[in-house]
């Protein structure tokens, strides 16, 4: 038997809880083992510290507390079935609430703060133009000269008949 397994199992084989084959098998490797040994009885002393547990008497009135919340009649009505089956229902109802006051305040203040009057694609009637179809491409041109990216570009287009 490894350590790992006896000192998984040194609690129940100090109870007795173990079956007689396992019991046997961790008493063996105790006496072959040097660190379980001193493991199990260093348990041994905290079991001794310990000493037994004393009684654990109630208070007095414990018991008639008890029989009278045991005997005290339910609440009656709608309200304790409507509680019964909302209560699993709490947390999604109050995360859809919270999602629909954050989307109404939000389109709200999108209005406040961004008028529909100011925003540029909605200002003027859609057209084409060849002329801004040309000026919204410049997004596409070639990095500027000496830059990382102008680089890599020229890295990635790089062809072995080019420098010959």
């Amino acid at each position: 038997m490894k350590c790992r397994n006896a000192q998984k199992k040194l609690s129940a084989y100090q109870d007795g809880e173990l079956r007689p084959q396992e019991q046997e098998e961790v008493a063996r490797h105790l006496l072959s083992c040097r660190a379980c040994h001193e493991q199990y009885a260093e348990l041994g002393w905290v079991w001794q510290a310990l000493g037994e547990p004393g009684e654990i008497r109630p208070d007095p009135w414990f018991y008639r507390q008890l029989a009278r919340k045991i005997n005290e009649p339910r609440a009656q009505g709608l309200l304790p079935v409507f509680e019964r089956f909302f209560q699993p229902l709490r947390a999604p109802v109050m995360v859809s609430i919270i999602l629909i006051v954050g989307l109404v305040a939000g389109s709200y203040l999108g209005r406040i703060l961004a008028p529909v009057d100011l925003l540029p694609f909605q200002t003027h009637p859609a057209g084409y133009s060849q002329e801004a179809l040309f000026a919204s491409m410049k997004v596409f041109d070639p990095a500027p000269p000496g830059t990382f990216a102008e680089g890599y570009l020229r890295m990635v287009s790089y062809k072995e008949n080019d420098s010959k």
